[in-house]
């Protein structure tokens, strides 16, 4: 048995349209000087564009940023590329699927929440703005942003594609939903998913498919793979469920300390970082009773399967982008969507059509088809620890989401970035590794939304100094598009304050802004509001400002 003691390794005015994305304390990336001739006018053309975005997985869930999975093939890309430790997405799901598509905040993209998100027309989606200058758009997984048929990625730009237009499903075995429920589009068109499929395996064929349809044409495409893992239920192929076994026996307080230990010797937290500080909710491990204990640890072996399961099928794809010499030009970007997903397994999907459905959670059926599993509170505080609370949250383990990015023209050696990046800036890189920047006011004749985003492209390549300077700022997430006294964040510089109605706080008394120094304290342990009233008065002013706007 292993043990975990053997764990190694719109609007502001638009005076204020800014976003914070310092990008680090580490020497810029240089080019590599290295390589051929041929290497070079390869990688002088547009390169292929791959997005990799992983579903509610946790800050330290790569080993590349700590993990104890297995996750070589990420990892491989990882170390040889840059890891953005200080990369944000918002708190849930579909939100950050606006952001990423957009360059814009979830409010503004007109997207707050999971339960019937739209991506507005009023913004210039990713694929549409790269197919407008030539590239082959290519989409497989999760799309959660709209699901009629003049919502699905078609619409946006993807040439071809296909989507999970909800925001979850089985892995394995017959859909969650009923069967008049939309849940999967190809082309726009609704499919049925096959008799025997899992869902990351699917899509990276799917994606694969798509690429290879366009191998005789001389353009570069944009793939971008949606995985659905780890996302609950916790479900994993026969072969793949016992493959951390007894691994986990020890507790998610034992994970907690190794991961935060991992990650500091890797430079991804601070030297400084201290287990002790670490603030969370999740009863004690030993306070659990034996059978408690028995399906926790079984249920973080089936989440580590998935994991260490996407890594696998990243790596088929990356050998196929190999084999028919595409890997050299093709940058690569990884992300999460947001922190692990603190949901337990007394959570379920409401079926009204299914009222009979009974899911089978017993131990030997755990992470099969039928059943219904989540890690619970305390693997997620885990998972995103050192930082504080986990998916849905504001505070930074809701959002603080591990990150690289990967290509050839990158001087290898394990480059880390320290700069505050968000999702919002994807597209603006995007666009620049493309050859063209977003067209402000007017897409194909019509008017859209500037953006909010900012390129790092040129930072990582060496050529630019940080993209914004200590005085920018970010306006975060509401829970929705005006707020009106609950959940809302924003970040200038190190300082952060944060409105989130608290577990204990009586329902019916409004939640207080918090202020938070980040520099000092990233864990958010201790609110400085009565120590720094006027910078908090200041940046309760911008957000103001910034929801005003909406």
């Amino acid at each position: 048995m292993l043990s975990l003691c053997d764990i190694q390794p719109r609007l502001f005015a638009n005076a204020l349209w800014c976003v914070v994305l310092v990008l680090g304390c580490n020497n810029p990336v240089s080019l590599d000087e290295s390589k051929n001739a041929s290497q070079s006018e390869t990688t002088n053309a547009r390169p292929n564009i791959l997005l990799l975005v992983a579903d509610d997985m946790g800050y330290t869930d790569l080993g590349s940023f700590g993990s104890e999975i297995p996750t070589p093939n990420l990892d491989a890309l990882a170390f040889d590329g840059v890891r953005f430790v200080n990369f944000h997405a918002s708190p849930s799901c579909a939100p950050t699927r606006a952001m990423l598509m957009s360059g814009l905040t979830g409010g503004e993209a007109g997207v707050t929440d999971t339960m019937a998100p739209v991506l507005s027309n009023d913004v210039a989606a990713l694929p549409a703005l790269l197919q407008d200058v030539g590239y082959r758009t290519y989409m497989a997984g999760k799309w959660h942003l709209g699901i009629e048929h003049d919502q699905s990625p078609t619409a946006r730009g993807f040439d071809a594609s296909f989507a999970l237009v909800r925001g979850g499903d089985s892995h394995l075995g017959a859909s969650h939903f009923a069967p008049q429920t939309v849940a999967y589009r190809e082309n726009g068109q609704l499919v049925q998913v096959p008799a025997d499929w899992f869902s990351s395996r699917l899509y990276t064929d799917k994606l694969i498919e798509m690429i290879r349809s366009g191998e005789d044409n001389p353009s570069p495409w944009f793939g971008y793979l949606a995985f659905t893992a780890p996302h609950w239920p916790l479900q994993v192929p026969a072969n793949w469920r016992d493959r951390s076994a007894d691994r986990y026996d020890g507790g998610y307080d034992l994970l907690r300390a190794a991961r935060i230990n991992r990650a500091r010797e890797l430079g991804i937290i601070p030297d400084t970082t201290s287990v002790e500080d670490y603030v969370g909710l999740a009863p004690a491990w030993e306070d659990l009773d034996a059978e408690a204990r028995q399906k926790n640890a079984r249920a973080m072996e089936l989440y580590a399967a998935m994991v260490e399961n996407m890594d696998y099928h990243v790596g088929r794809l990356l050998e196929y982008l190999r084999t028919t010499n595409q890997f050299d030009n093709t940058v690569i970007l990884f992300f999460s969507d947001n922190g692990a997903s603190g949901s337990d397994s007394s959570f379920r999907p409401r079926m009204p059509w299914k009222p009979d459905l009974a899911w089978n959670n017993s131990l030997p059926n755990m992470g099969q088809a039928g059943s219904f599993v989540a890690i619970g509170r305390g693997w997620a505080e885990a998972t995103t620890a050192p930082y504080r609370d986990v998916k849905g949250s504001l505070y930074e383990g809701g959002t603080r989401a591990a990150a690289f990015m990967h290509h050839e023209s990158f001087l290898h050696g394990g480059n880390i970035d320290r700069g505050y990046l968000t999702v919002m800036d994807v597209l603006p890189t995007l666009l620049e590794i493309g050859g063209t920047v977003h067209p402000g006011t007017e897409f194909q004749g019509r008017s859209v939304l500037p953006i909010r985003g900012r390129s790092f492209w040129a930072r990582v390549q060496g050529r630019a100094e940080p993209v914004h300077g200590d005085n920018d700022v970010i306006p975060w997430m509401s829970s929705s598009p005006r707020s009106q006294g609950t959940r809302a964040a924003l970040v200038r510089g190190d300082w952060k304050i944060l409105r989130e109605r608290e577990p204990s706080s009586v329902p019916e008394t409004a939640p207080m802004w918090r202020l938070y120094h980040l520099a000092t304290d990233p864990g958010e342990t201790t609110d400085v509001a009565a120590q720094w009233p006027d910078i908090l008065e200041e940046l309760i002013a911008l957000w103001d400002v910034y929801e005003a706007g909406l």
